[in-house]
């Protein structure tokens, strides 16, 4: 009898949820039956304000929420609200992040350190609040987007790389000291996926063409393939699988 990932009850946060693979997995999350979602983007916009509709649709209590990640307090805020309203955090998305195509020479240090502020430290800030809950609840899954980059060193660009290698190391340092609380920790490392970041990468058909004819299945990725990945990873049928960095490459890294 085939297995389907179920996560009924649960209350889950989702931060950078607007559009692409954000977007995509609070919807599965939905599908999968979350009772409740709390959703992030920079600000409420149309696509935000369409997502808490369709959570809605689908089931879900929501909250939406709007804030830069990289901004103390945000993240904090976000899953103190969605605490005080569900009681409860079950799954944090730490999803939020920006990247543009850019060389060392070209990276100045206000790129830096704002790709960092929004990429890493705010999945640092959101484990450590999400974790606080999760810790008095003896259970919880925290799933920090990382990105093929992170483990190639990428062509995106310096900042992009650095951030998405560090939150790797920053998943298997959280999975090392959090499960005795029972809590996982898991990383996303997604390659070619058809989101508006990709759009920015592809803008030379050369270039493109020498990356579709890298990847096996000859293809990029949609966020739903992702968001099923994530999906997965959040459900009791993932019950054993913490610290690791799930590669979603379409056989690029093989």
């Amino acid at each position: 009898m085939a297995l389907e990932i179920s996560l009924a009850g649960k209350v889950a946060v989702v931060t950078g949820a607007a559009r692409g693979m954000g977007r995509a997995i609070a919807l599965k999350f939905a599908d999968a039956g979350c009772a409740a979602i709390a959703v992030n983007d920079l600000r409420i916009d149309d696509d935000l304000h369409s997502l808490g509709g369709e959570l809605r649709k689908r089931g879900s209590d929501v909250i939406v929420f709007e804030g830069d990640v990289s901004k103390s307090g945000v993240v904090s805020g976000l899953i103190d609200a969605a605490v005080a309203k569900w009681g409860k955090i079950d799954i944090l998305m730490n999803n939020a992040g920006i990247g543009r195509k850019v060389d060392i020479f070209g990276t100045s240090e206000e790129q830096w350190d704002k790709t960092l502020g929004i990429n890493l430290k705010s999945v640092f800030m959101g484990m450590k609040s999400a974790g606080t809950y999760m810790k008095e609840q003896g259970y919880g899954v925290i799933i920090n987007m990382a990105s093929m980059s992170g483990v190639t060193g990428g062509s995106q660009g310096p900042d992009y790389s650095a951030s998405k290698a560090g939150i790797i190391a920053l998943t298997k340092f959280g999975a090392k000291t959090l499960g005795k609380f029972g809590i996982r920790v898991l990383a996303l490392a997604p390659g070619y996926i058809q989101t508006d970041l990709l759009d920015s990468l592809f803008t030379d058909p050369k270039f493109k063409a020498e990356r579709l004819a890298a990847i096996p299945m000859g293809r990029t990725g949609t966020p739903e393939e992702v968001a099923n990945v994530a999906a997965f990873l959040a459900s009791d049928l993932a019950s054993y699988v913490s610290g690791d960095t799930i590669l979603i490459t379409g056989g690029r890294l093989s």
